[in-house]
């Protein structure tokens, strides 16, 4: 089916841990480090760089009453899509050797469970592939949760974003995923995490500091989504501070035209997936478009600073940034 409408479906067997196991995991991670010796500072910032020499020394820390400078002979730089802005930053001021990627602009999407039955039975998380027409941009689905729940992210500045996640054990009615258009910008234009934050900033403005949520057949029809309306469809909402307005308002015509294209095309291999009342909401936005200069012992082009994960522009995900850091430990444990 995936073949038919024109996508490629990328086979990824995932073992699902869920939302609320996570966090056991990761605390106790935090407790193994702990216990062999690993110094942990929460609720500190990293304001800059210690350079010497074009050699980096170390970082320059601050909780807002204390400031601390911490010295090593290797600096790792691992903050994430949050942090890929900062790091840009950091980039340009100390002459780090980077260029402008790749930034992924798009909605969360959220149907039925039985719309999805099909493929959730088969695959927990399905990516599929497509370049649709006119524009033959990659467009992608990314995160998908079954049974899961829309959720509110909140960035620097106030900037909300959607994003999806599921429980071990408890289940929703509806699946939710995302889908991605990535956007590759050429000379002159080197800001692509900037043009993607002014889309959520317009979209969020739209829905007063919010989530903007739609239907799929009101975007067809031209006009806005009523909470009237959604509160008589099948599928109601796993995010319910979520505001019924209009994305379109706000979203760029070019990632529009690609999301619309590629649900019409999802239709073909999940019957049901472009039905009216499929929710869209919005805005959806993955920072990591920085793609800093790296060597394969992850070496910068100033001597002792390493970047890692999605802020690095060199991973898409938390399995590979995880992948990352693990070869990033190996490589300084081998020095001794």
């Amino acid at each position: 089916r995936a073949i038919q409408a024109g996508l490629k479906l990328v086979d990824c067997p995932i073992r699902h841990m869920g939302t609320e196991k996570a966090q056991g995991i990761y605390l106790a991670i935090e407790r193994y480090l702990q216990e062999n010796g690993v110094e942990m500072y929460f609720g500190y910032e990293c304001s800059n760089l210690i350079l010497e020499n074009e050699v980096c020394k170390g970082v320059a820390i601050s909780d807002g009453k204390t400031d601390l400078e911490i010295y090593a002979k290797h600096t790792v730089v691992a903050t994430g899509r949050r942090g890929a802005d900062w790091l840009e930053k950091l980039c340009a001021e100390h002459n780090i050797a980077h260029a402008p990627g790749t930034v992924d602009i798009g909605v969360r999407v959220e149907v039925r469970n039985e719309v999805m039955e099909m493929v959730n039975r088969v695959l927990y998380e399905s990516k599929l592939v497509g370049y649709p027409k006119p524009f033959k941009n990659k467009v992608r689905t990314f995160c998908q949760n079954p049974g899961g729940f829309v959720s509110q992210e909140n960035y620097d500045n106030n900037l909300a974003v959607v994003n999806g996640h599921s429980y071990k054990d408890l289940k929703s009615d509806n699946t939710n995923l995302s889908i991605l258009c990535s956007h590759n910008f050429s000379i002159p234009f080197n800001q692509p995490i900037a043009y993607a934050q002014k889309v959520g900033e317009l979209t969020n403005m739209l829905a007063n500091g919010q989530i903007l949520v739609q239907r799929f057949g009101d975007i067809l029809d031209g006009k806005r989504t009523w909470q009237k309306e959604l509160a008589q469809s099948n599928i109601r909402p796993t995010l319910p501070d979520a505001v019924a307005g209009d994305i379109t308002a706000a979203m760029p015509y070019r990632a529009m035209t690609n999301i619309i294209n590629f649900i019409q095309a999802m239709d073909y291999v999940v019957p049901g997936f472009a039905a009216y009342e499929t929710l869209l909401y919005s805005p959806e936005l993955k920072f990591y478009s920085n793609r800093v200069k790296m060597d394969t012992d992850f070496n910068t082009s100033l001597q002792g600073l390493h970047c890692l994960g999605d802020s690095s522009g060199w991973t898409r995900g938390l399995m590979m940034a995880s992948v990352m850091g693990t070869l990033m430990g190996r490589k300084i444990a081998e020095e001794g």
